[in-house]
């Protein structure tokens, strides 16, 4: 069967699906634990104790999600019926956060086992569509290497735009409906409106990517690893678990900078609208990155890039620690330096997994390439739980009891350490760890893609005679 043409239209389609979603996720990452806080009434520690659970739980379910992921064969596409269902899913699981439910249930705990529910079904979720999503990358694109990074690169500088957009109407959108309908009701409908324009872009996804992945009767017998064999494959993968590292120690700090960053307005300052205006200025930035860095990581390569961007977050992390209380615009250009520095090595997303995969195909024999797709997750969920933790352990620390509590010295100098110096020395763990021991090169990577796919026609030339 010959393999369908891929076109601007499929690129565009897979990057909007996920920018979208991103676009609703703004609401979790930047306002969520404060939603926790000041709205559901939750205690910081009760949040950090809860998070360390729920996050573990979340970082299982990712270990579970590609042996799944592949063992099944729905009638719409290996893959596709994944995104057919999950588009419900997370969507659920979004309202769900974003819900007060102070004036249904009294009780604070009964209040953060809600919160679980709706953390487990939305990240849950997120766990099988970064898989599937990870999969389809080599679906669409084949062994082109410049087609994949397309894929990615379009995505990154979607989510970039989609971020502007987001930065510049939440909280106008949120304070607009919170005269008619409540403070706390202007964050779940602007939720809603989010996700809404998620599931329609996520449907559309559907129409376009359904040619790439058919349905294959034959699909479900192909054998599949086991969760004990997906950590083999790591463990027998020099690269990948180097990956995995950088990316843990990295995901742990910048859990903990998104998950603060709204009290330095809301609480240090006390100018909460000055977030719409950072926010904002970040994400033009971002988006600009997004544009020039590519033409860069061609250049240095994605070594380079990973190296450099996290680099320059770190020094960014400091640079809030050292100077942010002096003044609310130094805080914004930190804030921004540092999105550019994401946006660098971004823009390659799950490459640098599936370059693990091939790498670990060449040299073992055993195709875990899909697999490889799903270890993408990994570090992030133990960043989400190790940092999510430390997020609500660090708020108890600095001493945060609410918005009405008195500002103290010690409590803005614990604080600070928490949202800028702590991130830090997590980060520069990672920038180490690709310096001393991350080797694969952009042209290794090529290599072992094209004689992976060579191997594979070989195989599939002597089935057929």
């Amino acid at each position: 069967m010959k393999k369908p043409i891929l076109t601007n239209l499929d690129i565009n389609a897979y990057a909007l699906s996920q920018g979208m979603l991103m676009m609703a996720h703004t609401m979790l990452t930047v306002y969520f634990t404060m939603f926790m806080t000041d709205y559901l009434k939750i205690p910081a520690l009760m949040i950090g104790t809860a998070m360390l659970v729920v996050k573990t739980i979340d970082f299982l379910i990712n270990l579970c999600a590609g042996p799944i992921v592949e063992k099944t064969n729905m009638k719409h596409g290996k893959y596709v019926s994944w995104i057919r269902i999950l588009r419900f899913t997370l969507f659920a699981g979004l309202i769900i956060l974003m819900s007060d439910t102070t004036w249904l249930v009294k009780s604070p705990l009964i209040r953060i086992l809600i919160v679980c529910v709706g953390y487990c079904l939305f990240h849950g979720s997120m766990d099988f569509n970064v898989t599937v999503r990870g999969a389809l990358v080599p679906k669409m694109a084949g062994a082109n290497m410049e087609d994949r990074r397309r894929l990615t690169t379009r995505q990154v500088q979607v989510g970039a735009a989609t971020s502007i957009i987001a930065s510049a109407i939440t909280l106008p959108i949120i304070t607009w409906f919170a005269p008619y309908f409540g403070e706390s009701a202007g964050y779940t409908i602007t939720t809603a409106i989010y996700a809404t324009g998620f599931f329609i872009c996520c449907t559309y996804f559907i129409r376009r990517v359904s040619r790439f992945d058919p349905p294959d009767p034959h699909a479900a017998s192909r054998k599949t690893a086991t969760i004990r064999e997906m950590v083999n494959s790591i463990a027998t993968n020099r690269q990948m678990i180097v990956l995995v590292l950088i990316y843990t120690f990295f995901g742990i700090g910048n859990e903990i900078y998104n998950g603060v960053t709204a009290y330095y307005f809301s609480v240090v300052t006390g100018n909460f609208s000055m977030l719409t205006i950072a926010l904002t200025c970040r994400s033009i930035f971002a988006f600009l990155a997004s544009l020039c860095v590519p033409a860069l990581g061609r250049k240095i390569g994605k070594r380079g890039s990973l190296a450099v961007g996290m680099g320059l977050y770190a020094c960014s992390m400091l640079g809030i620690w050292a100077f942010g209380l002096h003044s609310v615009w130094i805080m914004i250009v930190c804030m921004c330096l540092a999105q550019g520095g994401c946006y660098m090595y971004q823009s390659f997303g799950v490459n640098y997994y599936l370059d693990c995969g091939e790498y670990g195909y060449y040299r073992t024999g055993v195709d875990n390439r899909t697999i490889a797709a799903a270890v993408m997750n990994i570090p992030t969920k133990i960043g989400f739980a190790i940092g999510g933790a430390l997020v609500g352990y660090g708020l108890a620390w600095a001493g945060y009891t609410g918005p009405d509590m008195v500002i103290t010295e010690a409590f803005i100098s614990r604080y600070m350490m928490l949202l800028g110096l702590i991130p830090a020395l997590f980060m520069t763990v990672s920038v180490v760890l690709v310096l001393l021991g991350y080797k694969l090169t952009d042209k290794e990577a090529a290599f072992y893609a094209q004689a992976n796919a060579e191997r594979e026609e070989r195989a599939a030339a002597g089935t057929d005679q």
